[in-house]
C-alpha cells in the first residue's frame, strides 16, 4: 500500500535536507579524509539531481556514487558510504523503484549496525529505508524503521550537535513524525497515529 504522493514528496524534502546535515554532524570524520575529489564530484552531482527531483538522472548519478562506495573497505569511510547509500535510496524512491530503494537502504543501515554512525546519520539510514518500505507496501517494516529513526533523531537533538542544529533537526523530526503518523493510520492504528501527530505539532 503506497502512501500518498503528497506525503512522499513532503518527506523527501526532509530526507534530502537531513542527509546533507549528517555529514556535518558526524562524531568522527577522519576515516573519510581520503575521499578523492573525483568521488566528491560524483557525489555532488547525485545530490544536485536529487534536490531537483530529477529522478531519471538522479538514479544514474547516485548509482555511480553507491558503486564507488562499495569499493571502500567496510571498516573505513563510514560517513561516505552511509551518505552514498542514503542518497541512492532517495533517488530510487523518487523514481518509484521501491524494492531497489529498500536494498540501498539495507546498505545504509548495515553501516549503522557496524557502530560507525552518530544519531543524525543513523536517523537518515533508517528513515530512508522506512519510507521505501512504506511505499513498497511493507507498513509493518516501515513502522519499525521509523521508530528507530525517530529515536536516533531525538538522540541527535539532545547531543552536542543538537545545540547548533536544533532548528534543522527539529524540522526533520517533525516531518518524520507526520509521515509515521500516516503509516500508522494506514495500518489502522489511529491512536498511535494521533500521538505521532500530536508530538509533531509541538515541534
Amino acid at each position: 500500500m503506497k502512501l500518498s504522493i503528497l506525503a512522499a514528496a513532503f518527506i523527501l524534502r526532509g530526507v534530502f535536507a537531513h542527509a546533507q546535515d549528517v555529514t556535518v554532524t558526524a562524531k568522527d570524520t577522519r576515516p573519510d579524509d581520503s575521499v578523492t575529489q573525483q568521488f566528491m564530484a560524483l557525489d555532488q552531482e547525485c545530490r544536485n539531481y536529487v534536490s531537483k527531483h530529477d529522478a531519471a538522472n538522479a538514479v544514474i548519478a547516485c548509482k555511480k556514487v553507491s558503486d564507488e562506495a562499495d569499493k571502500y573497505d567496510p571498516k573505513t569511510h563510514p560517513i561516505t558510504r552511509r551518505g552514498a547509500y542514503v542518497f541512492y535510496a532517495t533517488a530510487l524512491i523518487q523514481a518509484q523503484e521501491y524494492q531497489d530503494a529498500i536494498k540501498a537502504g539495507d546498505k545504509a543501515v548495515a553501516v549503522v549496525l557496524m557502530g560507525f554512525d552518530d544519531g543524525s546519520g543513523s536517523n537518515a539510514a533508517y528513515f530512508v529505508r522506512g519510507q521505501a518500505r512504506a511505499d513498497a507496501g511493507d507498513l509493518h517494516g516501515a513502522d519499525q524503521d521509523l521508530e528507530k529513526a525517530e529515536k536516533f533523531e531525538h538522540d541527535a537533538l539532545n547531543g552536542p550537535a543538537g545545540q547548533d542544529l536544533h532548528g534543522p533537526y527539529s524540522k526533520t523530526l517533525k516531518w518524520e513524525l507526520m509521515f509515521h503518523a500516516q503509516v500508522l493510520a494506514a495500518m489502522g492504528n489511529k491512536g498511535a497515529a494521533a500521538k505521532k501527530s500530536d508530538e509533531a505539532s509541538k515541534l
